[in-house]
């Protein structure tokens, strides 16, 4: 027999290493139960007018047997609130938000139908939120679940009003987007990156970590290819005339030798790369032609 070590249990969500005999990881649990208490919240938020519009109710499921009995007049996921055309099931069909918030109402009838536990007096959100260990532990599709409820969430958090303010630079760390969150006092000050988690206390924090970076881009790293307009931003000291009289006396050479500025090719806009290194050398020569 081997001596091997069985391998670590790990999270079905985020692979993290497992403490418990449970399928899925505290953090993991918690953020899926989350995206509910999300919705429950942004939902009280949302002016009555747009509730009527979007036919928001209190919707009870006071069942007596242990399965909710599915009425196949109906459309599956109860899309058929929807004013639109649906000619498929699942997230893509949906175009309102009404019948993406139904796409809820129809988890708590499909978990139902699977587990036995009777909805009672609980809401749908309240069901849903109770049962997610649950659905985490036995349910063959809670990875469609819970793309769909985050889904929903990001749909009524922008009819609330209360879909995160993006900073237009990325993160200098990922490249994935800064957001500022709303809270009850207002918009947050404090910015995260959606992609690596790096959190900066103020919009003002952010600018200098951003100047800092784009500063020593040059030295950190000196290989990267950029647009003039990026590298002007880069590297101030480097007059556009110059980087100008450069590119044209390297295209003047009658003999292909090594340029000063070398090109890279075209971006996805068309627009010509260079060398961020050999752009940021003409600093220093700008230096000792004005020294001598």
């Amino acid at each position: 027999m081997s001596d091997a070590p069985a391998p670590l249990a790990r999270c079905q969500d985020c692979g993290r290493i497992l403490t418990t005999v449970l399928t899925i990881c505290d953090p993991c649990l918690a953020a899926a139960r989350k995206v509910i208490a999300d919705i429950r919240d942004y939902l009280r938020q949302l002016p009555d007018v747009t509730r009527e519009v979007m036919g928001l109710r209190a919707i009870r499921y006071d069942v007596s047997g242990p399965a909710s009995v599915v009425d196949d007049s109906r459309l599956p996921f109860a899309l058929d609130v929807a004013e639109d055309s649906i000619s498929v099931n699942g997230p893509s069909a949906l175009r309102t938000e009404a019948g993406t918030l139904s796409l809820l109402e129809s988890w708590v009838q499909d978990w139902v139908a699977l587990s036995g536990y009777s909805p009672g007096g609980y809401d749908t959100l309240t069901y849903l939120e109770a049962h997610t260990l649950w659905a985490a532990q036995n349910h063959p599709a809670w990875d469609v679940y819970l793309q769909e409820a985050r889904e929903t969430r990001a749909v009524v958090r922008r009819l609330a009003g209360l879909a995160p303010e993006r900073e237009p630079a990325p993160c200098v760390h990922c490249g994935g987007s800064i957001v500022h969150e709303w809270t009850v006092q207002g918009l947050a000050d404090e910015a995260v990156c959606t992609g690596c988690g790096m959190t900066w206390r103020s919009r003002r924090q952010l600018e200098a970590v951003n100047r800092w970076h784009v500063a020593t881009l040059p030295k950190t790293y000196p290989d990267v290819v950029v647009t003039l307009e990026e590298a002007r931003a880069i590297c101030p000291a480097v007059k556009r005339n110059t980087i100008n009289q450069v590119l044209k006396r390297d295209r003047a050479m009658a003999v292909p030798l090594a340029p000063r500025i070398r090109f890279w090719g075209l971006d996805h806009r068309g627009r010509a790369l260079y060398v961020l290194a050999d752009i940021a050398a003409l600093a220093s020569t700008a230096r000792e032609e004005l020294a001598s």
